[in-house]
Order: C-alpha cells, then sequence, then structure tokens
C-alpha cells in the first residue's frame, strides 16, 4: 500500500477522531445503556405479566371503562393487548401533564398497576435515549451534531481498518494484529485495544453508524430510501381521515368489533395496539404485531372510526408487512438492524459489546495519541 496514502489516512484518522471522540463516547455509551430496556423492564415490573387463562379476554370497551374510572375520567389514547400472559394496559396522555399508564388483568379487569408519570419526571431510560439521539440539546441542534459525528466517526473506522491491514500476510503480522500482547503493560494492553478490539469490531460498529445515519440525518435517509427503492422518494407518513359525514352505515361499539375482527383474522399475532381516535375525523390506528419483542413485521393499519371501513395511510410504516416493498421492508428493519434485536438476543449483545467497544476506541485513541504528544 502507498506510503503517502497510509501516512494521509494516518492524519485523518487522527484529527477526525479527535474532533468526534466526545459525542461518539457519548451516543456509544447510552446505546450500551439502553440495549437491554426491555429486559430489564420486564424484570423490574411484575405488573406487566398475568397467570394465562382458557378464557377470552375482556373487551376494549370494558378495559377503557376500567382505566377511565382510574384516571378520573380522562381520555385514553391507545390500548393494548398482548398475549395470553400479558397485562392489558390503556395509555393517556395529556401534554400538560404527561403520559400515564393503567395495567389491566385482561380476564378480570382487576387493575394491576397505575403508572402517571408528570411532565418532568426523572425516567433513567428516556434520559439515557434523549443523549444517544441528541445530546441532551433540543433535537433540531442535537441530533444534527450526532448525525455528523457518527458520519466522521465512519470514516474513522474506514482509515483505521486501511492503518490496521498488514503490509504482508505472513503469520506473524497476523498474530500481532489479532491478538492482545503479553506482558500486559499499560501502554501495550491500551494500543491493543485500540487496535486489536477495534478491528474485531469495525465491521458491526460500520452496520451501527450506517442505520443509526438514517435517523439523524435527512438527506442520508432520502438517499439511502432513493438507492433501496430504485429511485423513488420517501414518503412522510401520512394518517388519513374519517368520513364525519357519514351517517348512514355507522356502526355501533366500534372498537369491540373492530377488536373481535381483527383477533379472528390474524389469530397468531402477539400484540394488537389501538391508538383511539382524539379529533371527530380521527382513525382508529391499529398495529399488528407478528412476533414477540420484534416489531418489524408489524402491519399498521387505518380505520374509519365510523364504519370501520379500512383506509390507506402514506409512508413505509404504514400497510401490512407482507404488501410494503423491499425498500419500505428494509426501512422497518433499520431500527431493529441498528439494536440487534433483528437476531435476537445474541444479536443484542453483539451490538452491546460492539457499541462498548465504540466508546472505548476514543478514549484509547486519545491516550495513544497523548503519550505520543508527551514523549516529543
Amino acid at each position: 500500500m502507498n506510503k503517502t496514502f497510509r501516512k494521509a489516512c494516518a492524519k485523518l484518522h487522527l484529527w477526525l477522531g479527535l474532533l468526534s471522540g466526545i459525542v461518539v463516547f457519548i451516543v456509544c455509551i447510552t446505546g450500551c445503556m439502553y440495549a437491554f430496556k426491555d429486559e430489564i423492564t420486564d424484570a423490574t415490573q411484575p405488573w406487566r405479566f398475568v397467570a394465562p387463562l382458557e378464557k377470552e379476554f375482556l373487551p376494549p370497551s370494558r378495559l377503557l371503562a376500567i382505566a377511565d374510572s382510574v384516571m378520573g375520567g380522562a381520555s385514553a389514547t391507545a390500548i393494548t393487548y398482548g398475549e395470553r400472559s400479558d397485562a392489558a394496559w390503556v395509555d393517556y396522555y395529556q401534554p400538560e401533564a404527561g403520559m400515564s399508564t393503567v395495567f389491566i388483568n385482561p380476564y378480570s379487569g382487576q387493575v394491576l398497576k397505575s403508572v402517571v408519570n408528570h411532565n418532568g419526571d426523572f425516567d433513567f431510560f428516556r434520559l439515557v435515549l434523549s443523549g444517544h439521539r441528541t445530546l441532551w440539546l433540543p433535537r433540531e441542534i442535537g441530533s444534527p451534531i450526532v448525525g455528523y459525528s457518527v458520519l466522521i466517526f465512519l470514516i474513522t473506522l474506514i482509515t483505521g481498518v486501511i492503518l490496521w491491514w498488514p503490509r504482508s500476510w505472513t503469520r506473524k503480522a497476523l498474530v500481532q494484529r489479532l491478538t492482545l500482547k503479553r506482558p500486559f503493560t499499560f501502554s501495550r494492553l491500551n494500543f491493543d485495544l485500540h487496535n486489536v478490539a477495534g478491528f474485531y469490531a469495525a465491521l458491526v460498529l460500520a452496520v451501527l453508524c450506517f442505520t443509526g445515519l438514517i435517523f439523524s440525518l435527512n438527506w442520508f435517509s432520502r438517499g439511502v430510501y432513493s438507492i433501496t427503492s430504485g429511485g423513488e422518494e420517501l414518503k412522510p407518513y401520512v394518517s388519513p381521515v374519517s368520513d364525519t359525514l357519514q351517517v348512514v352505515n355507522r356502526v355501533t361499539n366500534p372498537l369491540d368489533r373492530l377488536y373481535t375482527q381483527l383477533r379472528l383474522e390474524e389469530p397468531a399475532a402477539k400484540t394488537f395496539y389501538f391508538a383511539l381516535p382524539g379529533q371527530a375525523d380521527g382513525v382508529y390506528r391499529v398495529s399488528v404485531v407478528h412476533k414477540r419483542g420484534s416489531y418489524y413485521r408489524t402491519d399498521n393499519l387505518f380505520f374509519d372510526r365510523y364504519t370501520l371501513v379500512s383506509l390507506k395511510g402514506a409512508g413505509p410504516y404504514a400497510g401490512k408487512y407482507t404488501e410494503a416493498s423491499p425498500a419500505d421492508k428494509f426501512r422497518r428493519m433499520n431500527l431493529e438492524i441498528h439494536d440487534g434485536r433483528i437476531w435476537g438476543l445474541p444479536g443484542k449483545i453483539i451490538m452491546f459489546l460492539a457499541s462498548l467497544t465504540g466508546a472505548s476506541l476514543p478514549v484509547t485513541g486519545f491516550i495513544i495519541w497523548y503519550r505520543k504528544r508527551c514523549k516529543r
């Protein structure tokens, strides 16, 4: 490999690494902290589960009436049914008050727990996610900083692999680049953690960067969609509206009927999430989840609140997964590729370890640079 090219890569690697290091450390370490949120939540919140019974769940109207009585007559925004061992839960959101959730036994109607989160209340995982996405800054400021720092980090990964690449593929060269060397002095271990661990994690970190950039940078998101769709433009999310003038074909107890209808159509579904209409022309937005703990195969459906006529939304997440285009399917998968959930628990562990390594790279890299600088 050309010596001048390697020198240029080394300079680029150094200065881009120093430029993006602090942001990359925060993004990676918060990603690690958020990785097992679902598992931690399930383990620490027993009210999310019930003893499964061989009987039907209570209809939405019954559960909503119970939850409303707990919340003092406030209007619910959503209701969710899980599997037979899951509690049902009803969400309430008020801009001035915050989010509240009532967990109910779907067989008996017993209230298991009501969780009230006022605006400004401390929520550990919400704090972590805010740091991961925006560095705790306003979204319009923090998101681009995160996005461009991650883009710079992606370039440092590429230059890092170029610098790692052995000049000759001898056994000695490979052992030197693929293993930690003894004795484990601080200087030696720090260098090897940067060089060796960085190489092993590079491909996974590149996937994390690529999928993360789709969330952070709009131009990158649109560009990826255009490439994967063969030149089509990414459509914004658009919810349809109900026909407020329809008076002839109105359905009584529409939510109960919709719930029964979808249960019959999708008996193997794991979760049914019903977002309730809040305005006269609002619709029932229903998410039918087909795999527990995974959401990219979700069908996002819309129904007229008065007639239950199926309506069509717009955007890559609207409609049934099986009817989505390849580009829309990839877009739906993006989050679960990013956090590893698409490959189950092993995938989440791999992403966690890669992210932990990513957090260490700016630290070990800075130490290497600082020690060299001090020796001059």
